[in-house]
Order: structure tokens, then sequence, then C-alpha cells
């Protein structure tokens, strides 16, 4: 069967159902494999087979040839469906999956509701490339595998903050991110603070009220897993504000 390359975008394909199991190769934490973790629960999808890898620390031999042989990339999250079609990159396997699987809407109900959730992702997406910089180039969990930086985390690290703050500024009191429904949003910002809360110990600044409130309203949801930290890289990455001296204040 002939492997097929894509780059989903929204509306892109028609939903159909499908009979075969699709399969969904990931990590057992981190920001982006916890958007799927989240998304594939809260969509309601049982014709997943998840395949759970752990990386080494220091990433020696990785990532394995046969990731690199089902995308150019071969970097996780990466599905492979039923017909041979591989995606990779977790927000267009999310748009993918809205686009061939049934179940509720999780882009938005209304046009209004989908550019909304398109903002959120794009704000929360930008606020992950923001910490990941931080954390990579500030935290003890990298040393000897990525070049520490002061610089890098006085600059990375107030536009996370920055990032949350403007997400605060954005959400209503609908009950979740984009209106009163569950959306992509909700997965993807959820995936990034309980990563550089419950990872790296750095908390939601205490001005974003309606943030933090979704936040732990959201946490107790299902859908959302128990940390499943590897105690020795989770004791090196904690207190990561405290590791680069930053403070949450604006």
């Amino acid at each position: 069967m002939k492997r097929r390359y894509i780059v989903a975008q929204p509306g892109a394909l028609r939903c159909h159902r499908r009979s075969g199991v699709m399969k969904l190769y990931n990590f057992a934490f981190g920001p982006y494999p916890q958007r799927l973790t989240i998304y594939v629960a809260e969509k309601g999808l049982t014709d997943i087979e998840l395949i759970r890898l752990y990386p080494p620390i220091d990433k020696t031999n990785w990532p394995p040839a046969f990731l690199q042989g089902l995308t150019p990339a071969g970097s996780l999250p990466i599905v492979v469906d039923d017909d041979g079609t591989v995606v990779g990159q977790s927000l267009a396997i999310l748009e993918y999956l809205e686009d061939t699987r049934p179940g509720p809407d999780m882009r938005g109900r209304t046009p209004a509701d989908r550019a909304r959730t398109r903002e959120l992702v794009t704000v929360f997406d930008d606020a992950l490339s923001s910490f990941a910089l931080w954390a990579r180039h500030g935290s003890h969990l990298s040393r000897g595998i990525d070049r520490e930086s002061r610089d890098i985390a006085e600059i990375c690290a107030p536009s996370y903050f920055q990032k949350l703050r403007l997400a605060e500024r954005m959400i209503g009191d609908a009950g979740f991110l984009a209106g009163d429904a569950v959306t992509i949003a909700d997965c993807v910002a959820m995936a990034t603070l309980r990563f550089a809360d419950g990872f790296y110990d750095v908390p939601i600044p205490s001005d974003c009220s309606r943030l933090s409130d979704w936040y732990a309203r959201f946490s107790s949801r299902p859908s959302v897993p128990a940390h499943d930290f590897p105690p020795h890289q989770h004791a090196l990455a904690r207190h990561l504000m405290t590791q680069t001296g930053i403070s949450i204040e604006p």
C-alpha cells in the first residue's frame, strides 16, 4: 500500500467512516503528545491504536530508523491511517482527525467559534514555542545537550507569560476557552499549561484568573491523564524559574 504524506488544512477533507484501525505513535508525556491524548478522549475515538515510545534523555540514536521512514521529519506524534495515509505534527493530526473521524465538532459550532478556536490555538502554540526554548536552554534537564543561555531565558520566559496574559483577555465565561463546548483550543492549552506547571513548576500568573479557573476545571476532566513523568527527568526539570532566575511578574 502506497504511503501518502499530507499537511491537513481546515476543511480540506470530507469526514467519512473507516473500518480499520489508525496507529498513533506518540511519546508517553510532553505537550505535543498530550494534545492528542486529550483530544482523542474528548472526541471519543476508539479506532486508534496508541503506540507509546520512550526516547532516551540524551536523544542517542533518536529518532529510530522506522520513524524516519514514516515522515521526513521523523518526529512524534505520527498517525498512520488504515489506508496508508501518514500525518505528522500535532496540529495537522488534530485537523486530519476532525476531517476524517465522526464525533463532536471540536473546531467550533459557528464561524465565529471556529475563528476564535484558531486564534486561541495560535496563542497557545506560540506560548509553547517560547516556553520550550526557555526550558531547553535554561533547565538542568538539558545540560550537556543544549547550550545554556540566560539571554534566551530572559527573552522567552516573558514571551510565554505575555501569551498567557493575552489568552486571559481573549477568553470569556462560557465554560470553555472558545465557547460553550470543548474545542481543539482546550486540548492545546491544557497540554501546554500542564507541561509548564506539572513538569517544570511554572504556574499560571496570578493576574490570569479566568485562565486559572478554566485550568482547574478542565484538569479534573476524565480526558486529562494523571502525570506520568519519569522521576529522574522530573527532578532535573522542576523549579525552572529558580534555575533561570526568572520572575513571573510582568
